[in-house]
């Protein structure tokens, strides 16, 4: 026992110190992987990153797993069944032996693992500092007396540190990859300063002193991303809003890339955003100067392009979609 209890000492200060090491995620990911398999027969892993703007998978590392297997493990049905069994806000690392009930009836060792040839596993969702679910960390034996109660309580341990290591916000490069190639970003420093990012074209909506950069400023004090639209002189963007704590001069990426606004026209989109704002008619005709006719008259085009019964739907359909424009220019409402 005090073999083991120093082995797992041991791998739990390697891990601790390969997940804060400055080598891109990737790399500490292949080299967190490699050391477990000191403390775990291993037949298969994988650690993943969740895209900060859809929530879908991307691979950090991954060993012995067959590409259907990581299509069943990547899939809509494991994050619900992951969400049932309360693992991302918890970030407890489960083995197939602590499922409630009988093992069997988890479609994912019945259907998925079993099949596979895994008797035993586990998975844990990784969570930052501050508490964001940022990633998985699937492991797989084919011994069923693994992992051990031991390994079980080291990965519990790591759960932050590796969470931090996964963490797509905590590095401002691949912020930026993610971005897509199209993207014109900038960021902020702590005191809202903008700072240009090198190899990233900016906008001249970027600029320091340009009236979409102060409606960024004021949704960076909320500390947590937010995406909205902005009209240009011809064309519409997608603004992200996203907080960076990679690199101490950089507190928030500020993004910008077109957007298509579908069958919507710009009095359409002015329309929806108070109705996502609780407006009533009456109240967007005041905002926007118009006549009450000329707002029901916008709401049904809307209802009827978006395909939406009411205007609940429209406004819960403007929210999902990030079809929120940062600002409308409204009458003062308090003369």
């Amino acid at each position: 026992m005090a073999t083991d209890l120093s082995v797992g000492m041991r791998a739990a200060g390697s891990l601790a110190a390969i997940a804060s090491d400055h080598a891109s995620p990737q790399d500490r990911a292949a080299a967190v992987l490699a050391e477990l398999k000191s403390l775990i027969p291993l037949e298969a892993a994988e650690i993943i990153a969740l895209d900060p703007f859809t929530g879908d998978p991307m691979m950090l590392a991954t060993h012995g797993y067959s590409p259907q297997v990581l299509d069943d493990l990547h899939s809509a049905e494991f994050f619900q069944l992951m969400e049932f069994l309360d693992l991302p806000e918890t970030g407890r690392a489960t083995r197939m032996k602590d499922l409630p009930g009988d093992p069997l009836d988890n479609w994912a060792v019945s259907d998925v693992l079993l099949p596979a040839g895994y008797r035993e596993g586990l998975t844990m969702s990784l969570r930052t500092s501050d508490g964001r679910f940022v990633g998985v960390i699937n492991l797989s034996t084919t011994d069923p007396q693994h992992p051990s109660d031991l390994a079980k309580d080291v990965l519990t341990q790591l759960c932050t540190a590796l969470g931090n290591m996964a963490d797509p916000l905590r590095s401002r490069g691949w912020v930026t990859s993610l971005l897509g190639s199209t993207a014109m970003a900038v960021g902020l420093d702590a005191h809202g300063r903008a700072i240009a990012l090198p190899g990233v074209p900016k906008h001249d909506l970027l600029h320091e002193d340009a009236e979409l950069m102060n409606v960024a400023r004021k949704s960076a004090r909320m500390k947590s991303w937010s995406s909205f639209v902005w009209p240009g002189d011809t064309e519409f963007f997608r603004v992200r809003v996203l907080p960076c704590t990679a690199e101490a001069s950089v507190t928030t990426l500020v993004s910008l890339d077109s957007i298509d606004l579908g069958p919507l026209t710009h009095r359409e989109l002015e329309v929806l955003t108070l109705a996502a704002e609780g407006l009533s008619n009456n109240e967007i005709s005041e905002a926007l100067v118009v006549s009450h006719r000329t707002v029901a008259t916008h709401v049904e085009h809307i209802l009827d392009k978006i395909q939406a019964p009411n205007r609940a739907a429209a406004a819960a359909y403007a929210l999902r979609e990030g079809l929120i424009l940062g600002k409308v220019q409204r009458h003062d409402l308090s003369h």
